[in-house]
């Protein structure tokens, strides 16, 4: 072999190795990428999960607000109606006293009106002594009450 058939076959072989070398640089480097694509997938992937769960969930809590909210206005609007029926209640039983309260009162101005006309009527009667001298209760008068002493008139 001669000097220049070994300077050939040991440039070629640098070369080849230079290639070899660029090769597995770049092989390395595709591994690299396609690992970091990979874990970006992955991140993609469970990142779209968390989304759909968020969704999820945040669609379940609006659910679940709306209908307690309903349950609140119907709530709501069922004591309105109790209020309502039970002003009406209130009405009904305050005019019921006022009419229990003005038949009792005619019914006394009807009783002392009897006795009124019957003591009117014993006193026209003939026949009839009047005894003034007794009145029907203690004699009154300014701060105090009782009978008068025979000495205080």
């Amino acid at each position: 072999m001669t000097d220049d058939e070994f300077q050939r076959l040991k440039e070629a072989e640098k070369k080849h190795l230079r290639a070899k070398k660029r090769l597995q640089r770049t092989l390395r480097a595709l591994k690299q990428r396609n690992e970091v694509k990979g874990v970006v997938q992955r991140m993609r992937q469970g990142a779209t999960r968390l989304l759909d769960e968020t969704e999820s969930l945040v669609d379940s809590l609006r659910r679940t607000v709306a209908q307690d909210q309903a349950r609140f206005e119907v709530a709501l609007d069922d004591e309105l109606d109790e209020d309502e029926g039970l002003h009406e209640a209130e009405e009904e039983l305050r005019d019921e006293r006022a009419e229990a309260l003005v038949r009792r009162m005619k019914a006394e101005e009807e009783a002392a009106s009897d006795r009124s006309t019957a003591t009117v009527e014993a006193d026209e009667a003939p026949g009839s002594v009047s005894d003034d001298s007794a009145p029907e209760g203690p004699d009154k008068t300014i701060g105090r009450m009782g009978d008068l002493r025979p000495d205080d008139t």
